[in-house]
């Protein structure tokens, strides 16, 4: 089998049944559906198992984090590939064909980007994601977004991972839980020697937000994780160098998520001093696998959204 896709579920009736619906239609056919339930209580597993009989069912019985229900899903998977899609994320007929066609084209591709329209908008909502010199990981809009590039990794909303990267490098964190497991793989790809690329023909159509909204958990694990992903992967050059950017965000970041009310802000930071220790030796082992020339400056951008668009975000 070529092909297992991941989906990750948590109470996701009802928009997981239009993005299994999609997957039905695929026009790609050598692949497998492996859902991960993380302990949904509206019925929507036996909803799924009744409507689709061939999807893989694994339930963890409790909400152990998108990160971890991946690595569930990728442990027990059948396909030479590992595909993520999230489960409000309908996909467009051909969208594993033109993946499978992307990474078949450079055996050096460890990943490949999906073109993600925000359902509500319309528009292009990532074609994979980017690093900033103030530590932050953006969602990245490729122009022109009709044509496929080289871009630094792929957004867990739609991708797909080559297998034999991950058996190198391993899969997501588990214990990041959720946000930053993405950009934390792509780091480690990037300095392993392996490529990403975005694939504008290979389109899903995102919800947004569909599972986390209302669950108030932003403002603890995005500080945490970004802080977590930049102890692992960031040379100390580069930490230093980009300290004044990394700093003036993370201060404007733990203020302005004070200032809201919002605890999990003070939490974060704790809980990464906490994890300080276990994450640099991981970063023992992700710089001992270091491909020669790498160098992730020349991912980092000093184009992305300003202190306002962050406030606002944290609003």
């Amino acid at each position: 089998m070529r092909v297992s896709v991941i989906l990750v579920n948590l109470n996701g009736d009802p928009f997981i049944f239009a993005t299994l619906e999609s997957l039905e239609r695929q026009s790609f056919k050598d692949f497998e559906t492996i859902v991960v339930d993380n302990g949904s209580s509206d019925g929507s597993v036996g909803k799924i198992r009744a409507r689709f009989p061939r999807a893989r069912i694994i339930e963890l019985g409790a909400n152990r984090g998108f990160a971890y229900a991946c690595v569930q899903g990728w442990r027990d998977s059948r396909g030479d590939e590992i595909a993520v899609l999230n489960n409000d994320a309908p996909a467009e007929p051909d969208w594993l064909k033109e993946m499978v066609a992307a990474l078949d084209s450079d055996a050096k591709l460890g990943m490949v980007a999906s073109k993600v329209i925000g359902k509500q908008t319309g528009k292009l909502e990532s074609g994979g994601i980017y690093p900033g010199r103030n530590g932050l990981v953006y969602l990245l809009k490729p122009e022109p977004e009709s044509e496929g590039k080289e871009i630094f990794g792929a957004c867990g909303v739609a991708g797909l991972y080559r297998g034999s990267m991950l058996k190198q490098l391993g899969f997501y964190p588990e214990d990041f839980f959720i946000y930053y497991e993405d950009a934390d793989l792509a780091y480690r790809a990037g300095r392993a020697g392996w490529k990403a690329v975005y694939c504008p023909s290979s389109i899903v159509h995102h919800q947004g937000s569909a599972t986390t909204a209302g669950m108030g958990i932003k403002d603890y694990y995005l500080p945490r994780n970004k802080l977590r992903a930049i102890v692992r992967n960031w040379d100390l050059g580069l930490i230093l160098k980009s300290l004044p950017w990394i700093m003036l965000y993370e201060w404007a970041s733990f203020f302005g998520a004070l200032l809201f009310g919002r605890k999990g802000a003070f939490k974060a930071r704790l809980n990464f001093l906490r994890l300080l220790k276990a994450d640099l030796k991981s970063r023992r082992e992700i710089f001992a696998k270091t491909a020669p020339g790498f160098k992730l400056e020349r991912w980092l951008s000093s184009s992305y959204p300003g202190l306002l668009e962050l406030w606002k975000a944290r609003r």
